[in-house]
């Protein structure tokens, strides 16, 4: 799966204890930061390229920071074996004027690009998509779920 991801945006990374979880940068990681050696153990694989994450217990949920050469991502590792994906690749997510609608309700819009979403916010007050609050519309990042104010959206490359 490739999740394209906004600079400074939070997402979050499912884990399985069924599983290994691969998530491959488009460069060497230099270094990283995050949760607790009880939760998980990290491996470092593809000449620095690759994270693989071995979960160790139920019920986590940790903040996670990655720094490449030039960028770092930050998201939370959260254990569930629901929505675990087994092998993600890191790319830059990127706006474009190619929108697609995937979703329409009386609360918002999901419209997708090859490179990330659109989501606009049809309330008039703001909602919280995943860990950021949006007011009026914004791009976000594609591939990771997606959730509105706490309920799932976006899965698997697929609006629910």
């Amino acid at each position: 799966m490739i999740y394209y991801i906004f600079k400074h945006q939070i997402f979050t990374l499912f884990l399985s204890l069924a599983h290994l979880t691969a998530v491959t940068f488009e460069s060497a990681v230099f270094d990283f930061v995050g949760g607790e050696a009880a939760d998980f153990k990290v491996y470092e694989l593809n000449k620095g390229k690759s994270l693989v994450f071995e979960p160790k217990k139920k019920d986590f949920n940790r903040n996670f920071i990655t720094f490449l050469k030039d960028k770092k991502y930050y998201f939370n590792l959260v254990q569930s074996d629901t929505l675990a994906d087994k092998d993600i690749e890191i790319k830059d997510g990127e706006p474009c004027n190619n929108l697609t609608l995937i979703k329409d309700t009386s609360d918002y819009q999901l419209f997708r690009c090859p490179k990330s979403l659109f989501f606009v916010n049809k309330k008039a007050i703001p909602v919280k998509v995943g860990d950021q609050t949006i007011t009026d519309k914004s791009y976000i990042s594609k591939g990771p779920p997606v959730y509105v104010d706490g309920t799932l959206i976006y899965y698997q490359g697929r609006s629910l």
